[in-house]
């Protein structure tokens, strides 16, 4: 008798971003050994010019799932989706799942998919797009911005359904808090306003003199090294690139602030792990920010671009130790409540068990 398993498609394990800390925290929590997950790496990060790398792990990872799906019994298929080269992929990958009739998971990430989808796509790829959700048996969204928009792109609302990312819970306590400490951790970009961080940074720095801003991140480092310059700020602003692991759990222990001024976003796993680690967050209220915060509550939030609100928050949060410490405490409190391992993994436990039983 076959043997019966499940599979995950979505990016190899120990790669960078978001979609790479959601599996860490599946697997940590027992999800995968508890429902028999097979991982199929579909991605890896590949910096060459030809992209062979990309090329060859999609190859072999589609050529896997169908040797998966003729020597084992599969139930359900859980995909891992962004826009762009990763909808190509698992589009394919859905196609090949529905022959054999297992039931599919999309589980979408991309900030960026709403604009891919609305401004880089032809009607017809739009209607590929609205076709491959269709096939879907659940579309997992990450904010209920993101489940408006896209119940509005298939038949049956009911199919998409909101689970929120769930990070590890952090005791990283706030006697190693250093007053003034501003961290960012993600791709260095103007998507996730660095700039405009950069520039609030400048005028915080008038008035608050203890002020130093750590951005965490690779990517475009030479235009924001080049502005930090201009500014005056070489003292107080290190580039500290990609960092994870102890690394990472050491600054957020060392932060006064989180800060993500983004213009767009999922549901940002850095602002999870702030609130985890019990620290203030800064933000803008692009995407699903909104879903994690509560303005003045566990967190400040100001609109995209809005440089000079952007600044007087970051004024405000470093000055007001008492407001300081209030957000911090209510952004931990929500965390346990809303996007801990223990409130998400049920979750999904039952939206697998909903599928094993319609099997």
């Amino acid at each position: 008798m076959k043997q019966y398993k499940n599979i995950t498609l979505a990016t190899a394990r120990g790669g960078q971003g978001g979609i790479a800390t959601v599996l860490h925290t599946l697997e940590s929590s027992g999800f995968f050994s508890r429902w028999h997950v097979k991982h199929i790496a579909t991605h890896q990060r590949d910096t060459s010019k030809l992209g062979l790398k990309r090329l060859f792990t999609f190859l072999f990872a589609y050529i896997q799932t169908a040797w998966t799906l003729l020597s084992s019994r599969v139930a359900v298929a859980h995909i891992h989706m962004a826009s762009r080269g990763s909808y190509q992929r698992k589009s394919l990958l859905i196609r090949l799942l529905k022959r054999f009739r297992v039931k599919v998971v999309l589980h979408l990430h991309g900030a960026e998919f709403r604009e891919f989808f609305e401004n880089e796509c032809d009607a017809q790829k739009q209607a590929h797009i609205r076709h491959t959700y269709e096939l879907a048996d659940k579309v997992i969204v990450l904010s209920t911005q993101w489940q408006s928009w896209v119940e509005s792109l298939v038949n049956d609302p009911s199919k998409v359904q909101v689970i929120y990312n769930a990070v590890d819970s952090l005791q990283l306590g706030t006697e190693r808090t250093e007053p003034g400490l501003i961290l960012f951790l993600g791709r260095l970009g103007q998507r996730k306003g660095v700039g405009d961080l950069i520039t609030a940074f400048a005028e915080v720095k008038k008035q608050c003199p203890n002020a130093r801003l750590a951005l965490g991140g690779d990517g475009d480092m030479a235009t924001f090294k080049a502005q930090v310059a201009e500014l005056g700020l070489e003292q107080d602003v290190s580039f500290l690139g990609w960092i994870s692991g102890e690394q990472k759990l050491d600054y957020l222990a060392r932060a006064d602030i989180y800060c993500l001024p983004s213009y767009n976003e999922g549901f940002p796993m850095g602002v999870l792990e702030a609130m985890s680690a019990q620290k203030t967050v800064v933000a803008s209220s692009a995407g699903g920010i909104p879903d994690a915060l509560q303005h003045q509550h566990s967190g400040l939030m100001c609109p995209a671009g809005d440089v000079k609100a952007l600044a007087q928050l970051l004024i405000n949060a470093i000055g007001d130790r008492g407001l300081n410490a209030r957000l911090a405490a209510n952004a931990k409190q929500r965390f346990e409540d809303n996007f801990s391992k223990q409130a998400v993994i049920p979750q999904l436990d039952a939206l697998y068990q909903e599928l094993h039983d319609e099997h």
